[in-house]
């Protein structure tokens, strides 16, 4: 059901989860909705106008897994329309505690990418604790459509692009006193699991520079994008809402 009070639910629910508990569980919650949020995500997209905020679902979970209640955020079309189809899911796994609140954030800015030509240009988010949950938060769905459609870019990447193409894979860099920061590398080498290729621009770490080649696993990676010459792309689906998503400044 929608509720105005639901992004407040969802931050006071975070502050009060113990850290380990919540990171344990929250993988488990979202590879448990992925199916049904991925078609839903779909569908919405195309009924739906763009979102200027994202719209904010949340799930009260009993211990036994059963779904008490789903919100979510009021007067924001695609939450309320991905929020209906989130409906159908009534047993998640087990949580650590009784009446446990989790939940995704949902965005739409499709016309607006129809409208663009042009590759977008990421850029560093630098924020406080709170905002990078949100933020972390908000991403959820674009990093679990970038990892379900990964493996098609794989192999077009493996039978080899045509001339001028170029495949990048967005990668979280992390320096040894914990801050991180997010960055595409552009593909060379892909031999199993594992992907080695050039780093982009590298803003915040001193760890790594720009141009730095390095190898990381397949399941380090949140995002990627097909470049076509005319600067036209495929894939980038956190790149493409993150152009738009603008943390609070609450």
């Amino acid at each position: 059901m929608p509720d105005k009070d639901v992004v407040s639910l969802l931050r006071q629910a975070s502050d009060k989860q113990n850290p380990k508990q919540k990171r344990q569980y929250e993988d488990k919650f979202l590879k448990a909705i992925d199916p049904i949020l991925l078609e839903a995500i779909k569908t919405c997209t195309a009924k739906t106008p763009d979102t200027v905020w994202p719209g904010e679902i949340a799930f009260v979970i009993a211990k036994d897994g059963s779904v008490k209640r789903i919100m979510w955020s009021a007067g924001i079309p695609m939450g309320e329309c991905v929020g209906e189809k989130l409906r159908s899911i009534t047993k998640l796994p087990p949580p650590p505690e009784d009446n446990w609140i989790d939940g995704v954030g949902v965005a739409n800015h499709s016309q607006e990418e129809k409208k663009r030509a042009n590759a977008p240009v990421d850029r560093p988010i630098k924020a406080n604790p709170e905002q990078m949950a949100a933020y972390d938060k908000a991403i959820v769905p674009y990093v679990a459509k970038a990892r379900a459609t990964y493996p098609a870019a794989k192999a077009k990447f493996l039978a080899g692009l045509p001339p001028g193409y170029s495949f990048s894979v967005r990668v979280r860099l992390r320096d040894p006193n914990g801050q991180r920061e997010d960055s595409f590398m552009t593909v060379k080498k892909i031999n199993g699991d594992k992907i080695t290729g050039v780093l982009g621009t590298v803003d915040i770490l001193h760890s790594y520079k720009t141009g730095q080649t390095i190898t990381v696993k397949e399941s380090d990676i949140d995002n990627w994008v097909i470049v076509r010459p005319d600067g036209s792309e495929e894939g980038n689906y956190v790149g493409k809402f993150l152009d738009h998503y603008k943390p609070s400044s609450r």
